[in-house]
C-alpha cells in the first residue's frame, strides 16, 4: 500500500472517531500541517470528508453514501434470494437482480435456468440503461428528475435492430412499463433473448432493484414471457415488503 493512501485511510478512521482538527491529524500522522492539509484538501473535494465551522474534520457524505450502499446492497440480496429463487422454480428461467449503483445498474445477484442453455451474464456486470429489462425495470420507476439526470447526456447506442435509439420512444416504452407494472426487453440488448422485469421498493417506497426473468425466444416465445407476469410481481412485492415496503 501506499504511503499516501495508507496515510488518507488513516485520515478517515481518525475523523471517523470524532471531528478532529488540523493539528490534531497532523500529529497523528507525524506530519507538517501543510501536508496534512493536502490529504484533508484531497479526501475534501472528493466528499470524503468536510470541514465543519469551527474547522474541526469530520466524516463526508461519500462515506455516509458508500457505507449505505453496501449495507443496503448485502441486504438486498439476501432478502431477495430465496424470492427470486421461488419465481426460478415458477418459471424454469434465469432470475436476475439488479441494483442502481452511483447511475450505473449492476447485476447484483442471479439465480440459474433449470435448462442446460444458460445465460451468459455475471454478477457485477454493467446492464445497459436503455435496452436491458432489469435497468429499464429501475429506471421506469424513478422520479422524472432523476431519469432524466440518467438519460440527458445517455448514448442510446443500438445493440440490436429492436434496440430503442430515440429518447422520446424510451420515454414512452418506460411509461407503459409504469402502467402495466413491469418492463419488457423484446430482444433489445441480445438477439434471440428476451425478458421481462419489475421493481423491488424500499420501505420508503424508493425503487431500490428490480428482478428480471430472462429467456430464449427459441424455447419461451413472446406469450409464455408475458405469462410470467405475475409470478415476477408477486416476487418482487414480496421482495419490496421484507424491505418495510406498503
Amino acid at each position: 500500500m501506499s504511503q499516501t493512501l495508507d496515510r488518507a485511510l488513516q485520515v478517515l478512521e481518525f475523523v471517523g472517531e470524532r471531528p478532529r482538527r488540523i493539528g490534531d491529524i497532523a500529529a497523528r500522522l507525524d506530519v507538517h500541517h501543510s501536508t496534512a492539509l493536502r490529504f484533508l484538501h484531497t479526501l475534501r473535494k472528493h466528499g470524503f470528508v468536510q470541514e465543519l465551522p469551527d474547522h474541526s474534520y469530520r466524516l463526508g457524505p461519500t462515506m455516509f453514501r458508500l457505507g449505505y450502499q453496501a449495507l443496503e446492497g448485502i441486504e438486498l440480496r439476501t432478502i431477495a434470494r430465496p424470492a427470486m429463487e421461488t419465481l426460478r422454480e415458477a418459471t424454469g428461467e434465469t432470475v436476475h437482480l439488479g441494483s442502481l449503483e452511483d447511475g450505473t445498474v449492476l447485476y447484483v445477484e442471479k439465480v440459474e435456468a433449470s435448462h442446460p442453455v444458460r445465460m451468459h451474464s455475471r454478477i457485477g456486470a454493467v446492464a445497459p440503461l436503455h435496452c436491458t429489462g432489469v435497468a429499464k425495470g429501475i429506471i421506469a420507476f424513478l422520479p422524472q428528475d432523476e431519469r432524466d439526470e440518467l438519460l440527458d447526456h445517455y448514448e442510446l447506442t443500438r445493440m440490436t435492430d429492436a434496440t430503442i435509439t430515440d429518447r422520446a420512444a424510451l420515454e414512452a416504452d418506460l411509461a407503459l412499463s409504469r402502467e402495466r407494472g413491469y418492463a419488457l426487453d423484446a430482444e433489445e440488448n441480445e438477439p434471440g433473448i428476451h425478458c421481462i422485469s419489475a421493481p423491488v421498493f424500499s420501505g420508503e417506497g424508493r425503487v431500490v432493484g428490480a428482478f428480471s426473468v430472462t429467456a430464449p425466444a427459441s424455447r419461451v416465445d413472446r406469450a409464455t414471457l408475458l405469462g410470467f407476469a405475475p409470478a415476477l410481481v408477486e416476487a418482487t412485492r414480496e421482495t419490496s415488503r421484507q424491505l418495510g415496503w406498503q
